[in-house]
């Protein structure tokens, strides 16, 4: 049976452990409603913000830690349930993969989902019933706020990896040139086989292969142009020497960019 030792809604001010690092054998599942400052737990430090969801395993060490120090401004939506009876209740309906998935996730954004709050506020009304028909509304309730917070965490992940999609594509267009996956995971202090795997996973190509696409077209445009030398062109693709780019070039479309500028240059004569 799911054990809840302690339900508040619109919980305003200090309680026992804000300020102090601790421990305890439950999990919490927070909702700030106003407040802000630092929450820390699996030794990662997030921004206490209102209107986003903490859920703890506090049986590892953490601290909230909400400014100002009296607290006046920290108002929070919060459970606090055993953490054996919900590891065993978890497991049971099986959503313990889910679980952990939430333990290890970043807090997540609430603003838009006023269903959360709704269901604190039936979950608190609840918590503290003997019956066995309340508890097992409470319970039915705090699978729902799992389950949406779950949804809210998977959407922001992928929100997260869409932003940072859009941020590799930018480097790139802005560099106009080779640039080294080491260089892109330093601009966006990331591991370079993370930003690889993130990459093939959310466009199907290898990130390695899409640079080498955009300094082709890019070389190709300065080509068709016809303003600068093949020289010009190779140190503006990245390139040390025109022996490089030739080859890179070559490689790509066939010919060299001596003669696919001449290709090109009498295509467009006989156009004219």
């Amino acid at each position: 049976m799911l054990k809840i030792n302690e339900a508040f809604y619109h919980l305003q001010g200090k309680d026992m452990f804000v300020h102090k690092s601790h421990s305890h054998n439950e999990i919490e599942l927070i909702e700030v409603v106003k407040g802000a400052g630092t929450v820390i737990k699996n030794d990662k430090t997030y921004e206490l913000k209102s209107r986003y969801i903490y859920i703890i395993d506090a049986r590892n060490v953490h601290i909230v830690y909400p400014q100002p120090e009296d607290c006046c401004d920290y108002i929070r939506n919060k459970i606090v349930i055993d953490a054996d009876s919900f590891e065993e209740f978890c497991k049971n309906i099986g959503i313990i993969d889910l679980l952990e998935n939430l333990f290890n996730g970043a807090p997540v954004s609430s603003e838009y989902t006023p269903e959360i709050d709704l269901l604190y506020k039936k979950i608190c009304s609840l918590a503290n019933m003997e019956d066995t028909i309340s508890k097992g509304f409470a319970h039915g309730y705090i699978i729902q706020l799992l389950n949406v917070v779950y949804s809210l965490s998977k959407e922001a992940q992928n929100y997260s990896k869409d932003t940072t999609i859009q941020k590799i594509l930018s480097i790139v267009a802005d560099k106009k040139g080779i640039i080294s996956l080491e260089e892109i995971s330093e601009e966006l202090h990331m591991s370079k086989f993370y930003v690889s795997h993130m990459f093939k996973n959310k466009t199907g190509r290898n990130i390695s292969h899409y640079i080498s696409d955009k300094v082709y077209e890019n070389a190709v445009k300065m080509l068709k142009e016809n303003i600068y030398s093949i020289e010009e062109i190779a140190f503006q693709c990245g390139f040390s020497a025109a022996p490089a780019f030739t080859r890179f070039f070559k490689n790509k479309s066939g010919v060299s960019p001596t003669l696919f500028r001449k290709i090109n240059r009498k295509n467009m004569e006989e156009f004219i």
